[in-house]
């Protein structure tokens, strides 16, 4: 078993409706890293919901990029 990461960048985020529910890291471009699922994408925010606090909004010009990881068969 393997496992890839896809990378989205700003200009991939805003309003792609593909990454809710999915689980991903988040990193804003203070270089802080976030992890949970994504609650909602519009044009001007993301919605990230972790473990612990909470819900969290990010406008998309404080993100640098979103990865997941996905798990594959080879």
């Amino acid at each position: 078993m393997g496992k890839r990461q896809i990378v989205y960048t700003t200009a991939q985020i805003g309003g792609n409706n593909d990454l809710v529910d999915q689980e991903v890291n988040l990193i804003t471009i203070e270089d802080r890293v976030w992890h949970g699922r994504i609650v909602s994408v519009n044009q001007s925010e993301v919605v990230l919901k972790d473990a612990r606090s909470g819900k969290h909004r990010f406008a998309l010009d404080q993100i640098d990029k979103i990865y997941r990881d996905i798990v594959t068969d080879y």
